[in-house]
């Protein structure tokens, strides 16, 4: 992939929520990424100010406790945009990092000057904020179904969602992501007959 593919895959993802946005204001350069599985885009405590745009591959949003234990936040598939919006708009360390689940490309970008070029069209505007909908709309659901749903629920979604990596993500690490420890996970799949 280049750089012009990815500006039209940048393009799709932004008017999958609202259409008509004028891309002729956008005149920023991009960086080309490849990460191999288990590189990171960045590092928990990392302040980046850029913006990733995930083209192709999966990630996770993971930090570590002082304990010195993972937890896996969130899951993200391509096409999507990837970051810290903490380290973005107020200048503060990332509270986690991004890691590749498998191998990714991606593109990044100064977002003040994305935002600064893109924010001037409506119909860009209208899109952004409808894409940040959908992230509080996830978050809302995954926050109450922590607190709801059965652990094995949380599994059976998971596995609904992600079912490229039920068997090929690290038992800890969907664990983590669905709230529970891995000895849990695996009287869970042992029940549901799934390998461990």
């Amino acid at each position: 992939m280049d750089k012009k593919h990815f500006r039209e895959l940048l393009a799709a993802f932004f008017e999958q929520y609202q259409t008509g946005i004028d891309w002729s204001l956008l005149t920023i350069d991009f960086q080309m990424h490849t990460l191999k599985k288990g590189e990171c885009f960045f590092n928990q405590g990392d302040i980046p100010q850029r913006m990733y745009f995930l083209g192709k591959g999966l990630v996770r949003y993971y930090s570590v406790a002082e304990s010195g234990k993972e937890y896996t936040h969130a899951i993200a598939k391509a096409p999507r945009l990837i970051g810290s919006t903490r380290a973005m708009t107020i200048n503060q360390p990332s509270p986690f990092s991004i890691q590749a689940l498998d191998d990714c490309l991606g593109i990044s970008f100064s977002w003040n000057v994305f935002y600064e070029q893109m924010s001037q069209d409506l119909a860009f505007v209208k899109a952004y904020a409808k894409f940040l909908e959908t992230i509080f709309l996830f978050k809302e659901l995954k926050e109450c179904a922590m607190v709801t749903h059965s652990a094995t629920r949380r599994y059976l979604d998971f596995c609904n969602d992600f079912p490229e990596l039920k068997n090929t993500l690290p038992k800890q690490q969907i664990a983590s992501y669905i709230g529970i420890t891995p000895v849990a996970l695996s009287r869970i799949r042992a029940q549901l007959k799934f390998p461990n």
